[in-house]
């Protein structure tokens, strides 16, 4: 069963397997903003598949983003076939999204609430600031820091390797 975030898709490239990890393990750091953020990379090849690892580390607001380990299986060497597999922390998905389903509909839907230790009905604004600080940075948080990442890990292999997309890769036609 293939999980909701999960990328696993195939792709053909034009490289042999020697080019592909020689690109791999040539991997270095990159700085970005003036040096106020550095991406490191890790690399694994053998020859049934590599695993990428990329952590990012600076003083600027784009280092919340956590990226995806990478993992490539080859299937077939001519043309190389290539699957790549993007699993995303789900415990960190699952987390936040605890606080975006709870707060958003509670500071909708509630009837009446204890504010400054009076219980009464809340005003529009402190509905919003209670849905929006509860909830909707939480899920902009996960967006940015869990979500995303994983969309930007897989535009960089393809990038990186040169890869094209295979579709329908051993799925049976519908009927």
């Amino acid at each position: 069963m293939k999980l909701p975030v999960t990328i696993d898709r195939c792709y053909f490239t034009d490289l042999s397997k020697n080019q592909v990890n020689e690109e791999l393990n040539s991997l270095t750091n990159q700085k970005q903003f003036g040096g106020l953020r550095t991406d490191k990379f890790v690399a694994q090849t053998s020859e049934t598949g590599f695993t990428i690892g990329r952590n990012t580390y600076g003083l600027d607001g784009f280092t919340l983003e956590q990226y995806p380990e990478i993992k490539g299986f080859y299937i077939s060497e001519i043309p190389l076939t290539i699957n790549i597999v993007i699993k995303p922390n789900y415990f960190a998905i699952l987390f936040f999204s605890i606080f975006f389903f709870s707060f958003i509909p509670v500071g909708i839907f509630v009837d009446k609430m204890t504010i400054n230790g009076i219980f009464r009905v809340p005003t529009i604004i402190e509905r919003f600031l209670f849905a929006s600080g509860g909830g909707l940075i939480p899920g902009v948080w996960c967006y940015f820091g869990y979500i995303r990442p994983i969309k930007k890990a897989m535009n960089w292999i393809v990038e990186k390797l040169k890869l094209n997309a295979i579709n329908n890769y051993g799925k049976l036609p519908r009927l």
